[in-house]
């Protein structure tokens, strides 16, 4: 037996509740993995996909999760077009985030996305003559790098990038590129601070 399975057995063995959740969070990820594919609906998920909550998929587009993903609460991703991609990375944590796209969508490894919205379209004109079916409409891809936090409440809106290590505070609207490394507030979203390094401990505090 590896070092890493007999750590995994003494763990449920000390904690078989939380074990036990582990395994119907599994289980229920590989049923969304199964069944949302027999449907017709363009579901794709890596090694450990972990449901805690609902994952509800709609659209023609793809939804791809990559390895050791957990979802948690309800995580809408919705695609409007059969060309849509949303892309998210192995290690991330995706907790009752909405996501709208039309063209496409990458959020980088490692994520940790709260009860955000992310659209890559505005949906409807912003033009006087909004109503007019041959009005234009932004769509624009949206990148989040590596190890990105975006908290709740946050709208990351067409076009926008943000680079690795930022965090998006809580209600930030964010249109345009944020460097890495930084704390993102406010409504327009500006970067406020840069974010402590590793042996900068104490600015946490």
């Amino acid at each position: 037996m590896s070092h890493q399975s007999s750590s995994m057995l003494l763990s449920a063995i000390r904690q078989p509740g939380k074990a036990l959740s582990a395994l119907r969070d599994l289980a229920r990820g590989r049923w969304y993995t199964l069944w949302y594919p027999l449907r017709g609906i363009r579901l794709e998920a890596g090694r450990n996909f972990r449901v805690h909550g609902r994952l509800i998929v709609r659209g023609p587009g793809r939804v791809i999760f990559g390895d050791d993903v957990r979802i948690d609460s309800v995580v809408t991703p919705w695609t409007y077009s059969a060309t849509a991609v949303i892309r998210v990375g192995s290690g991330s944590y995706v907790n009752g985030t909405r996501f709208g796209c039309q063209q496409e969508i990458t959020i980088g490894p490692g994520a940790i996305l709260a009860d955000a919205r992310i659209l890559d379209t505005d949906f409807h004109s912003t033009r006087v003559n909004r109503h007019n079916p041959d009005a234009p409409i932004r769509v624009a891809p949206i990148r989040i790098d590596e190890n990105v936090w975006i908290a709740a409440a946050a709208g990351i809106l067409p076009g926008t990038s943000i680079g690795r290590n930022s965090v998006v505070g809580f209600g930030a609207v964010c249109t345009g590129s944020y460097p890495p490394d930084s704390v993102i507030a406010g409504n327009p979203a500006q970067v406020v601070s840069a974010i402590p390094s590793e042996r900068d401990t104490g600015r946490d505090r």
